[in-house]
């Protein structure tokens, strides 16, 4: 069941205006952008620690 979860990566983020940015990939290919971390540290630790609330939030703003 794994392959049902997003995946969280951390990448550099010169596009967005912010030093680095968290690009979640949805099982069926769908991407979002989470952006504001001046650092690495920041957006690991934002993957770490509420990327899951994220995905709830998510989820349930879909359904409405």
């Amino acid at each position: 069941m794994a392959d049902a979860e997003p995946r969280f990566e951390a990448r550099p983020s010169a596009q967005f205006g912010q030093n680095w940015c968290v690009i979640v990939t949805w099982p069926k290919g769908k991407i979002d952008t989470v952006t504001g971390f001046e650092t690495q540290y920041q957006a690991l630790q934002w993957i770490k620690h509420q990327s899951a609330n994220w995905v709830v939030d998510r989820i349930l703003n879909d359904q409405n």
